[in-house]
């Protein structure tokens, strides 16, 4: 009576076991299989748990044949390569998307050098204007580096900037290599009626009394990625302004961020400036 019911006992205590290495979470391995076949389950029941459990299975030449020696047979073995198969694409298929995710550039920190401006949550950025040089009194001897007195107004065609914005506004500067935004100036523009212009030289000098300093307009900023600078404007009354790089046209050189500098000598060129309008 007692062997009458203990083939079946055995048989429902081998299912049990076979089930819970399935969803142990453990991956199941050629040993694994080779136990559970070893133990008397069917091959059915040894399917369903390969399907259902995560595996790490050997499939070289050397290991299929050690599986066939033990005795496992073909369709448990071609369920092992098909789901080692399942991973790999698996694997292959998540590969390009991680490495998309890493390489995510952040929205708010731009690639390339220039001057941006936040609009609606997204960076836009702020075109460049060609900035050309107008000479008045004696200054035109300094095109030629003399020293004599008089002016040298920077002009920047039509009389406002494609770019109007509403306060308060957030900019972003990406500078090339060893350039902050304290090499940068933020111009108040004077309006014309076709054009736009800012005092560059006064007297053979770059400086506070008359020069670019007259409209320069004092800001902060705050760095937030390599080469990359945030800076808010809240209090710009309504008007045309504009940021000149350094470089951007000067003579020699162009001084000092927010407060302007003092340059003496050089030669005028062309330049450019990020310009934009502030809407009331």
């Amino acid at each position: 009576m007692r062997a009458r019911f203990a083939f079946p006992l055995i048989a429902v205590l081998l299912l049990i076991s076979g089930l819970a290495i399935a969803q142990s979470g453990k991956p199941l391995t050629n040993d694994d299989v080779v136990q559970m076949v070893k133990g008397g389950f069917d091959e059915s029941t040894t399917i369903a748990a390969i399907d259902a459990a995560n595996t790490n299975f050997d499939t070289s030449v050397q290991a299929l044949m050690a599986l066939k020696t033990a005795g496992v047979s073909e369709k448990v073995i071609s369920s092992m390569l098909a789901a080692t198969k399942k991973n790999a694409e698996t694997a292959k298929s998540a590969a390009p998307a991680s490495r998309a995710a890493a390489a995510a550039p952040n929205p708010d920190v731009p690639e390339d050098v220039g001057v941006y401006v936040k609009l609606k949550g997204s960076l836009a950025e702020v075109y460049a204007e060609i900035v050309d040089w107008k000479s008045g009194g004696v200054g035109k001897s300094m095109l030629t580096g003399g020293f004599t007195k008089g002016h040298i107004n920077a002009v920047v065609k039509d009389p406002k900037s494609k770019l109007q914005v509403a306060p308060p506004m957030e900019f972003v500067i990406r500078c090339t290599e060893g350039v902050t935004p304290s090499e940068y100036m933020l111009l108040k523009l004077d309006e014309k009626n076709d054009r736009r212009e800012f005092r560059a030289v006064t007297g053979g000098v770059y400086h506070s009394s008359g020069g670019a300093e007259k409209n320069a307009i004092k800001f902060d900023f705050q760095k937030i990625a390599p080469r990359t600078y945030k800076i808010s404007l809240t209090g710009l009354k309504k008007g045309e302004y504009g940021f000149l790089p350094p470089g951007g046209g000067s003579v020699g050189g162009v001084g000092g961020g927010a407060s302007g500098g003092t340059v003496q000598g050089g030669s005028m060129q062309s330049g450019k400036l990020y310009t934009f309008g502030v809407m009331e």
